[in-house]
C-alpha cells in the first residue's frame, strides 16, 4: 500500500519506520535538514513542503495514496491536510489532534472534517493508566481484540500463556483469565501531579470509581478553572516539588501517583520525588520515548504520548489478516484471523507464535500445529517490526 505521512516529527518517525517495513511511505515536512536524516535512517521517499498546499500533495501523488496520516505539532494543520486530500483523491485519512475538543466533535459524525480516523493521545493513555492501575502486578494492560488482553508483568511472574522477550515477560490472555491470575489492587487514594489533558481525564475516571483524587497543579490560574470542572477531585494549587506541600497536604498518604506534566523533566523529578516520599507505584507520562529506560531506572511506570499515538495509528494500517495490533516498544503483538491464513503452520508465520483462540478456547501453540479457518492467532514480534 502507499501511505504519506505529513510530519516527520517523533511520533511521524516511529509511523514511518513501521509502515516502510511493508509499505511504499513517503514523508513529507517543511525541515529539508528533517527529512534528510529520515533518509538515511529509513527506506522511505521524502517530500519537502507546505503539505497544505495542493501542489506539494500532488507531488506526493497523493491522488494513488491509499493513505494520509496527518502528524504534525499542529492540529488546524492536521486536519487541513486530511480534509485537502479528501479533494485531491481518495485516501483514508488520519488526523492526530492534542486538543480533546476536536476529538469530541468528529466524534458527533464520523468522516467529518474530511478525517476518517482522528488519534488524541490524552485520552488513550489516560485509559492505559487507569487500566493497568488495577492490577499491582502488572506495568502494561491492553485490549488487543475482541475479549483478547495483552499484559506485560515482573519478569519473576509466569502463567502458562507468558511469553518473555528480554527481561519482559508478555501475557496474551482473555481478560477473565488475567483478572484470575492476578490479584486487583485495592488502592483507595490517588496523587496526580499535572493537570494537564491526561492529568484531568484521569482524575475523572478514578472520581468516577470512587477513588480519593487529590490533583496539584502550580499553575494557580488554570488549578482555580479545573476545580469546578472536576466534581469530587480535590484540586491543590501549589508548588509540587515543595516539601512544605507535600506535609501540609498529607500528598504522601497516596496509594499511587500519576505524573502528568508536559515536560519529561519536570516528570522525571516529580517520579523520584513520589518514589522518595514512599509511595510505591508511579504512573508517568514520558513524552520522548527515548527517555522511558530513564524512568524504568527509578522505577516508575511509563507511559507515552508518542507510542500510544504511533501505534494507534499504524494498528489502522494493516492488511485484511490483522485484526488487531498492540504496540511497545520492545515489542508488537497481532491478532491475525485465520480466515486468510487457513493450512499455515505456525512455525511458516515470521514472529513468535503466541496463544490460539480456537472455538472460544485458549490454545497453546506448537510449531507443526496448522492454523484453521475460524482461528484467532496471536504473533509476537520483537523491537515494532510489522509482519502483515
Amino acid at each position: 500500500m502507499k501511505v504519506i505521512v505529513v510530519g516527520a516529527g517523533r511520533t511521524g518517525f516511529l509511523i514511518a519506520k513501521w509502515l516502510s517495513m511493508k509499505h511504499e511511505v513517503t514523508v513529507v515536512d517543511r525541515n529539508p535538514r528533517i527529512l534528510d536524516e529520515i533518509s538515511y535512517a529509513l527506506d522511505v521517499f521524502t517530500i519537502p513542503g507546505d503539505a497544505t498546499l495542493p501542489e506539494t500533495l500532488k507531488r506526493a501523488e497523493v491522488e494513488n495514496a491509499d493513505y494520509v496520516i496527518a502528524t504534525t505539532d499542529n492540529d488546524q494543520t492536521n486536519i487541513i491536510v486530511c480534509s485537502l486530500s479528501k479533494t485531491l483523491g481518495s485516501p483514508f485519512t488520519i488526523a492526530r489532534v492534542k486538543r480533546i475538543e476536536y476529538l469530541k466533535v468528529w466524534g458527533h459524525g464520523r468522516r467529518t472534517l474530511g478525517v476518517d480516523l482522528m488519534v488524541c493521545a490524552a485520552p488513550l493513555v489516560a485509559e492505559g493508566i487507569v487500566r493497568v492501575m488495577e492490577y499491582p502486578q502488572l506495568v502494561f494492560f491492553r485490549k488487543l481484540y475482541g475479549d483478547i488482553y495483552v499484559g506485560m508483568s515482573s519478569s519473576h511472574i509466569k502463567t502458562p500463556w507468558s511469553f518473555k522477550i528480554d527481561d519482559k515477560n508478555i501475557i496474551i490472555a482473555t481478560k477473565n483469565m488475567i483478572e484470575r491470575s492476578f490479584k486487583k489492587s485495592k488502592t483507595k487514594k490517588v496523587l496526580i501531579l499535572g493537570a494537564g489533558e491526561t492529568g484531568r481525564i484521569v482524575a475523572k475516571m478514578l472520581s468516577a470509581k470512587g477513588k480519593e483524587v487529590k490533583l496539584v497543579e502550580d499553575d494557580f490560574k488554570k488549578a482555580n478553572e479545573i476545580a469546578d470542572e472536576l466534581d469530587g477531585v480535590t484540586v491543590i494549587a501549589g508548588n509540587p516539588f515543595s516539601d512544605f506541600l507535600w506535609s501540609e497536604e498529607n500528598l504522601s498518604e497516596a496509594d499511587i501517583a500519576v505524573v502528568a506534566f508536559d515536560q519529561d523533566y519536570k516528570c522525571f523529578f516529580a517520579s523520584a520525588l513520589a518514589k522518595e516520599k514512599g509511595i510505591d507505584r508511579v504512573f508517568s507520562m514520558v513524552h520522548r520515548s527515548s527517555h522511558i529506560p530513564l524512568f524504568e531506572k527509578i522505577g516508575a511506570i511509563s507511559f507515552s504520548p508518542e507510542l500510544e499515538t504511533a501505534g494507534k495509528i499504524t494498528a489502522a494500517v494493516r492488511g485484511k489478516a490483522v485484526l488487531g495490533v498492540v504496540t511497545r516498544p520492545e515489542f508488537q503483538v497481532y491478532a491475525l484471523s485465520g480466515e486468510f491464513l487457513e493450512g499455515t503452520p505456525l512455525e511458516n508465520l515470521s514472529g513468535i507464535p503466541g496463544p490460539l483462540f480456537r472455538d472460544g478456547r485458549l490454545v497453546l501453540p506448537t510449531p507443526k500445529m496448522k492454523i484453521r479457518k475460524g482461528d484467532i492467532v496471536t504473533v509476537i514480534t520483537e523491537g515494532g517490526g510489522m509482519i502483515l
